[in-house]
Formats: structure tokens, C-alpha cells, sequence
């Protein structure tokens, strides 16, 4: 070792003391980082901390979970739906949102839930007139949704009212109840003339998968009658050797 020191370049390299300053300095610094990176985790472990309280309380006061954080009914059915927002979907179930709807009412009310491209204003515009059957229950659950937007403000959790309810897009409410009662892909690529084939494909993809969770959820608090009433919604969504739910789009 000794041996390898004294052949090294820097053996008697006048500017060796500068550079191991610097070096010194290096690992200072390198030190330095790690502590504050450290300081920096802590800081963001204390804030998810304190958010995942307030998202407790938002649970508790939505009545998803006891006053001793233990998993209640509300909470259970939550459990079983993945494909769109758990709070608000538990929501309108217990709020008998969907008590009155027809099966295609439900499945166009679910479409807001699994529809997140973006489109042009002036499709908006065009798209969005809905009609009173289904523009009534989509009051209904933007209502539900500001009141869950409420709670969560008061609960001391960052969320932006108004953003949280449009996220909820609206603009194939139509499409999917058309397609439900019977018409043709040609026909509804025609309501959605500016989303891509593929893209409606994949979103009535994602709606159906969602019907499945819902009919679960209904089937976990014992209703029959609404459990049925999704399993029908699906079987109208999912027609026999429609282009949607084929295997493959090469016929």
C-alpha cells in the first residue's frame, strides 16, 4: 500500500495540498447534501402525514370509516370500485343517485367517471346540450360532488371546487346512452366527430369495467334490484360482435 502511495503521480505533486482541500471540501459538501436531502424527506413525510389525516377525517365525516378509523359499510363498498372516483361513486349509490335511473341513464352517468381526453371549447359547447333525462342526474352528482369538495375544504385538504366537479366530463353522456338504446358505431362517431375511434373504443372499454365494479358494490350492501340494473347496463353496453367489444378490430 505503502509501496502504491509513493509511485502515485500525486506524490510529489506541489499543488497535492491544494487538491486535497478541495477534495476535503468536496465531501464537506457531499455531506452537506445528504443531511438536507434527509431534512427535505423528513419535512415531506411530516406533510403526507398530515395530509393523510385530513383525508381520515374527510373519511370519517363522509361516514366511510368509524370514529376509531375502522372500515364501515360506505367504506366497503368503496373497496370494490377502482375505475373512477371511490368517494363520489359510494356517494351516489347511497344517496339512491341511480334508484330511479334506467339502465342507459346509469351507463351515460358512468361515462363522466372513465372520460378524460381533452377536446375543443367549441366541441363543448356543441356537446353538452343535454337533454333533461340525463342533464337531471348529472345535477344530482355535481351536487354530491361540491358537497364531497366541501367536507375535504373543511377538512383542511387543498382542493379547487370548481375543478374538482368539471373533472367529471360530461361529453359523452350522449354518445353512451345512444349506443345503449341501439345505435351503430358509425352513428356515435358522428355525436363524438373529434375524438378518435380508438379513443372511444378504449372509454366504453373502461366504462364496462366500471359497470363490473358497481354491480360488485351493489352486490356488497344486499341490492339486487341495483346490482341488476348495472348488469344490465353492461349487457346493453357490451353487444354481441359490436367493433367495441370485439376481441380484435380485425374482422
Amino acid at each position: 500500500m505503502e509501496k502504491k502511495m509513493f509511485s502515485s503521480p500525486l506524490h510529489k505533486d506541489p499543488t497535492l495540498p491544494e487538491r486535497y482541500n478541495l477534495y476535503d471540501k468536496k465531501k464537506e459538501s457531499q455531506e452537506r447534501v445528504r443531511a438536507l436531502k434527509k431534512r427535505i424527506q423528513a419535512t415531506h413525510d411530516i406533510l403526507q402525514l398530515e395530509e393523510l389525516k385530513c383525508r381520515k377525517r374527510v373519511l370519517r365525516r363522509l361516514g366511510f370509516t368509524t370514529t376509531s378509523d375502522i372500515v364501515d359499510v360506505k367504506g366497503r363498498v368503496a373497496c370494490e370500485i377502482s375505475s373512477g372516483d371511490e368517494l363520489l361513486l359510494t356517494e351516489l349509490i347511497f344517496n339512491g343517485a341511480f334508484n330511479s335511473l334506467s339502465p342507459e341513464q346509469c351507463a351515460a352517468l358512468l361515462s363522466c367517471f372513465v372520460f378524460g381526453e381533452k377536446v375543443s371549447y367549441f366541441y363543448i359547447e356543441q356537446q353538452t346540450k343535454l337533454t333533461e333525462e340525463l342533464a337531471a342526474p348529472l345535477r344530482v352528482m355535481q351536487e354530491i360532488a361540491r358537497r364531497i369538495a366541501k367536507v375535504s375544504k373543511e377538512s383542511k385538504l387543498t382542493i379547487d371546487e370548481e375543478e374538482y366537479v368539471s373533472s367529471f366530463k360530461v361529453e359523452l353522456m350522449d354518445a353512451v346512452i345512444q349506443w345503449c338504446r341501439g345505435a351503430s358505431f358509425a352513428e356515435i362517431c358522428k355525436i363524438t366527430d373529434q375524438l378518435f375511434e380508438g379513443s372511444l373504443i378504449r372509454v366504453f372499454r373502461r366504462l364496462g369495467e366500471l359497470l363490473r365494479q358497481m354491480a360488485q358494490a351493489a352486490k356488497v350492501i344486499g341490492n339486487t334490484e341495483l346490482k341488476e340494473k348495472f348488469e344490465k347496463a353492461l349487457e346493453m353496453l357490451e353487444r354481441p360482435n359490436s367493433v367495441i367489444f370485439c376481441s380484435s378490430l380485425y374482422l
